[in-house]
């Protein structure tokens, strides 16, 4: 203890920043709280009554029939079906998510009925998300329709005032989005806790968008798999799998506008969600959803699954094998140059030099790809790891005492964990950590066991694992907590 404080107490003192907020963001929670319009005065009285429940909501399929021909009706073409559905609750039973991932993963849409209880489809009211607008961290927009033709949109950058969202329109010319909100918000992070049985690298994060009747984001595709919840009001959603409309189509879309919007979207299948309803999309389906009959706002909350092009991999891993080779002092040389007869030729011998550099420096083994794939996809875009880091330094002994006086460590929600304890040649010996873009080589089953449980849960109760601990995991701890990916559970209260 320094100048009479427990290490605990010194850290309570200084691991705050800037804005007021704790430094632990998954605790965070807007001092904002809005109406996006005038208009919208009882925000938390739309959720709709819906009941969930496995494999069978009986008003569900009810409603089935009537919503195909409302969809037919919408867009004038009485060739529209309805999206193929399931009738399930999250999270998915062994079965269920075997068939999802059998027929639907990558592979086609589907509306997944009463997946989550209206409760839960919403977890954050309505005010406070538009309140998440005011601030920075959430990367807020406001998507807005003109009213000079299908082409007249606009992409608004915030942070917005109060008085900027309280003036929008009572129409559906414009959509708030918000993003990151499984990093700052636990009742949003909760959500994930349904995808567990998918690898939460893949993961890119969690949107919400908030609009009125008649509002939306405009047609559009992605090049990722997406689950779009319905969380309060009802949303139309119009799709298509056309081929043409794929992301990369650039003649699809509208030229020199702010907003990627398709030009002649053609729909062939439509559903009405209902609160707690998912729409599960693969890569490339172009889809269209708009708000409909809704009393207040429409909320949608979508996670989206992160999907690197293979030009991002192979650039990522040339970087990572510059990165760990000695630039300064290994360049070309030729001591094996001969005379040549023409000025302009290059030989044949280097050539094979240059060849021989390449795959020098290629991996060998799948161990080596694995420690270079887990640093990559644990990444964290823009987070500040000089913000995260303690202002003081402890010891190995100091954090565990830390960790002791305060029963847990905690993640960090804005840094990715992921663990590799096998690769297919079995040239892995132990096991691979890996937070934040950084790497660690375990040997002991204890410290790969740990590991394990940092990479798959929030929390690092210091009774379970402090009684036994060995001296990699004291150091694993004490390097996690050096580098702020992890802090001690009394920093949010």
């Amino acid at each position: 203890a320094r100048f009479g404080a427990t290490p605990s107490q010194l850290l309570r003192n200084r691991q705050r920043v800037a804005e007021g907020w704790v430094i632990c963001a998954h605790r965070f929670m807007s001092a904002h709280s809005v109406h996006v319009h005038p208009a919208l005065t009882n925000l938390r009285a739309t959720h709709s009554k819906r009941v969930g429940g496995r494999f069978g909501v009986q008003a569900a399929r009810a409603q089935r029939s009537k919503d195909a021909s409302w969809c037919a009706a919408a867009q004038g073409d009485g060739n529209i079906g309805q999206i193929e559905e399931l009738h399930a609750t999250f999270p998915f039973d062994n079965e269920e998510l075997g068939y999802f991932m059998k027929k639907y993963w990558q592979k086609r849409p589907v509306v997944i009925r009463g997946a989550l209880q209206p409760g839960e489809a919403m977890p954050i009211d309505s005010g406070e998300l538009a309140g998440l607008a005011c601030e920075s961290d959430f990367q807020p927009r406001i998507l807005k329709k003109g009213s000079n033709g299908p082409s007249d949109w606009s992409n608004e950058l915030g942070p917005f005032t109060e008085e900027e969202l309280q003036s929008l329109p009572t129409d559906g010319s414009w959509c708030v989005v918000v993003n990151d909100l499984e990093k700052h918000i636990p009742a949003a992070a909760k959500l994930l806790d349904n995808f567990d049985r998918f690898p939460r690298w893949r993961v890119a994060d969690m949107q919400a968008s908030l609009c009125a009747e008649g509002g939306g984001v405009g047609a559009h595709s992605d090049q990722f798999d997406v689950f779009l919840m319905q969380g309060e009001g009802r949303k139309r959603w119009s799709i298509s799998d056309d081929p043409k409309y794929a992301p990369e189509k650039e003649e699809s879309f509208f030229e020199n506008i702010d907003v990627r919007v398709l030009k002649d979207f053609q729909p062939k299948a439509c559903s009405l969600l209902e609160p707690g309803d998912v729409l599960y999309l693969p890569p490339k389906v172009a889809h269209h959803g708009i708000a409909e009959g809704c009393d207040a706002v429409c909320v949608t909350y979508s996670i989206g699954f992160l999907a690197p092009t293979h030009d991002d991999l192979i650039l990522s891993y040339a970087q990572s094998a510059v990165d760990t080779r000695n630039a300064v002092t290994e360049r070309w040389s030729d001591p094996w140059l001969e005379p040549q007869a023409e000025a302009g030729q290059i030989s044949q011998t280097a050539v094979t030099r240059a060849g021989d550099i390449i795959r020098d420096a290629m991996p060998k083994t799948e161990a080596d790809i694995a420690r270079w794939f887990g640093c990559h996809v644990t990444g964290s875009v823009g987070f500040d790891g000089e913000q995260a880091m303690p202002e003081e330094k402890l010891n190995p002994d100091e954090v565990q005492e830390v960790w002791a006086e305060e029963g847990a460590l905690i993640r960090r929600a804005d840094v990715k964990f992921a663990f590799i304890d096998e690769v297919a040649d079995g040239s892995l010996e132990g096991c691979l950590f890996f937070a934040g873009g950084e790497v660690w080589e375990l040997k002991s089953p204890g410290s790969a066991e740990l590991a394990r449980h940092i990479a798959n849960n929030e929390e690092i109760p210091a009774e379970e694992w402090q009684g036994d601990i060995d001296g990699e995991s004291v150091a694993l701890v004490h390097d996690l907590f050096s580098n702020g990916f992890l802090y001690p559970d009394g920093d949010c209260d």
